[in-house]
């Protein structure tokens, strides 16, 4: 917020969930009573922990005192990102790195790397403090 936000600016802050909507439901794959229960009730504690989430989101807004507004995406994250960012003619993203190492960004995928790669606008891609950057295998070499 110090280095690139100015008071005229407006934010929209998006969050998607890390569900790929690519994939039917795990719990239609499923045939006994017992999972689909248990599916439903993992559905409904993600739906808490992101409604949870943008409660957060909404407050750190209002306490800053930033304009702007919150969207709630679906669907797999990076490309949720970059359409949302086209269809809002954002002028510059900014988005977290987890710091999964170099073999599960492989396997699995970055969404800030996803995004470096398809954005119509400049993106800034923050580290989580918790990241040392000194390790190598957790950093990443975003150029």
């Amino acid at each position: 917020m110090a280095n690139l936000h100015s008071p005229d600016n407006d934010v929209i802050v998006a969050h998607s969930s890390s569900h790929n909507a690519s994939f039917p439901p795990v719990h239609t794959l499923m045939s006994s009573v017992r999972d689909s229960v248990a599916m439903s009730r993992a559905e409904q504690e993600e739906e808490e922990e992101v409604n949870r989430i943008v409660s957060q989101i909404k407050g750190k807004l209002t306490q800053a005192g930033v304009r702007g507004k919150l969207l709630r995406l679906t669907g797999d994250p990076g490309p949720a990102i970059i359409h949302a960012s086209v269809d809002n003619n954002v002028t510059c993203i900014v988005t977290g790195s987890r710091g999964m190492g170099t073999v599960k960004r492989a396997l699995v995928g970055s969404v800030s790397d996803y995004i470096l790669h398809h954005a119509h606008c400049p993106v800034m891609v923050c580290r989580h403090k918790d990241i040392n950057p000194k390790d190598k295998d957790r950093s990443s070499s975003y150029s």
